[in-house]
């Protein structure tokens, strides 16, 4: 079994800038080279501005990499949730919100002829818990007063679901590689590039990153989780869910997906041959004992569908306290665009798109939807929720012991992984971004934090941010 994403063998060769940066001018910054940094640089390709795109490592070799590249408006009962919270008004916005980013994405393909393997499929929410009948009935009867003629739909699997047409499925790094070929001239790309911190000056914003020091007119942060804690807060508003993924050739490739409103997390689609599957899902401020939920995982897969898988992933994702993704302006010239809770498809293109038209002065009827600084009771009420998980995973995290290599220098506790080879591998266990501690994921042979998501390898080189430095 390899443990990479089914993604991962797509990748172009290099083309793209990798030498020192030193004092380099741009009047638009772009951080992240995912769904949302590329989708935002070809919306701004055509526009008289230098732009700069810099991403911390290889182009969409991210969370980007991870996901199971649905493209569909049926996202779990979320109008559901939405129309609980906000009203019906809100969230009729928010499914017109994803039929456009399905244009978005499928128009962007068309136009320019990639080749991504998109493919149209029919998509299937259900339940097999009896409880959750209602949840999904409610779901039913709000997409189809939003204009959507679900079908019933029930199999030896399925007990209560329905089906609805026109979503599709792609691969996103097929995808990427061509917009990345669209976008080259137009666009300076740099890779293995990290930035580390954001100050302001003479109305510009200076980003220090690992290469040398870039002044922009103009920022907008596309990577997976800000790195920074002011302003706006981020941890607080958010919190990070992982999901675990497994592939494996199967017979027989149906041109659906599939996603359960359950308690435990049940996802298919398929790609050519191979079966995409996510079994389980949890904060990651829980159940960190990693071990455990891939084997429950594999469990499963070899339960569903005779199979053991040949690839296996984590993926996580940035959740709302309120459900709804943070696109927009943060202050002048500053703009975000995150939290996309496992739908990064769909809301890094149209993410890319709002961006783009607010830098540009453009309309556009989402604005005020996805507005980062919005401020509403459940955003509040869920972040005082949210610090005493993080306090939870603070503490199980000190006292958890994944790997039994562990010493105590002056006070601060390392961890040692001795590899194949024999050779040590020794790290601190405070992770650099808010001091939260470590655990080892022993099936990856990462250092990961429970608390806001950064990864690290064996010798502490960074993963995933929100970190910024590596730990030593």
């Amino acid at each position: 079994m390899k443990n990479i994403s089914i993604w991962h063998e797509y990748y172009a060769s290099k083309e793209t800038n990798n030498q020192k940066i030193n004092n380099l001018k741009t009047d638009i910054l772009i951080i992240g080279g995912g769904i949302t940094g590329l989708s935002t640089a070809y919306f701004l390709k055509d526009t008289n501005k230098k732009i700069t795109l810099i991403d911390k490592s290889h182009l969409a070799s991210g969370i980007t990499s991870k996901t199971t590249a649905k493209i569909s408006y049926l996202e779990q009962d979320i109008y559901r949730k939405l129309k609980t919270i906000y009203g019906n008004t809100v969230s009729k916005l928010y499914y017109d919100s994803r039929k456009e980013a399905i244009l978005l994405l499928t128009t962007i393909i068309k136009d320019n002829h990639i080749d991504c393997d998109l493919e149209k499929v029919s998509s299937i929410l259900f339940t097999n818990d009896d409880n959750y009948i209602n949840k999904l009935n409610q779901e039913k009867k709000l997409i189809t007063s939003y204009g959507e003629h679900p079908k019933e739909y029930h199999d030896n699997f399925i007990k209560h679901g329905f089906i609805v047409d026109n979503t599709y499925v792609f691969n996103p790094i097929k995808y990427l590689n061509s917009i990345t070929k669209i976008i080259k001239s137009k666009v300076s790309i740099y890779e293995n590039t990290i930035a580390t911190s954001i100050k302001e000056a003479d109305n510009q914003y200076i980003v220090i990153t690992d290469k040398g020091k870039i002044i922009a007119n103009t920022i907008i942060i596309a990577c997976h989780y800000p790195f920074f804690i002011v302003p706006n807060f981020f941890p607080l508003k958010t919190y990070i869910e992982r999901e675990y993924v497994c592939a494996s050739e199967v017979d027989n490739h149906k041109k659906i997906t599939a996603i359960n409103i359950d308690k435990k997390l049940y996802s298919i689609r398929y790609y050519g041959n191979y079966l995409i599957y996510v079994g389980f899902d949890h904060r990651l401020t829980n159940k960190i004992d990693y071990s455990k939920n891939y084997d429950e995982v594999k469990n499963n897969f070899n339960k569903y569908f005779h199979k053991k898988p040949e690839y296996m992933w984590i993926n996580q994702d940035i959740v709302s306290n309120d459900h709804l993704p943070f696109i927009g302006k943060i202050k002048d010239n500053f703009y975000i665009s995150s939290a996309y809770g496992a739908w990064g498809m769909t809301n890094g293109t149209l993410g890319g798109k709002i961006i783009a038209d607010l830098i540009n002065n453009k309309e556009n009827k989402y604005i005020k939807l996805f507005n980062p600084k919005r401020i509403n009771l459940p955003l509040v009420f869920n972040s005082f929720i949210g610090v005493f998980h993080y306090l939870k995973s603070y503490i199980e995290g000190t006292f958890h012991k994944s790997n039994p290599h562990y010493i105590k220098i002056k006070g601060i506790t390392y961890g040692i992984y001795i590899d194949k080879e024999g050779i040590e591998h020794r790290v601190k266990l405070i992770c650099p971004h808010m001091k939260c501690p470590l655990v080892f994921n022993q099936k990856e042979k990462t250092w990961d934090c429970p608390c806001h998501g950064s990864r690290f390898d064996l010798d502490g080189n960074i993963i995933n941010v929100p970190a910024v430095k590596k730990i030593g």
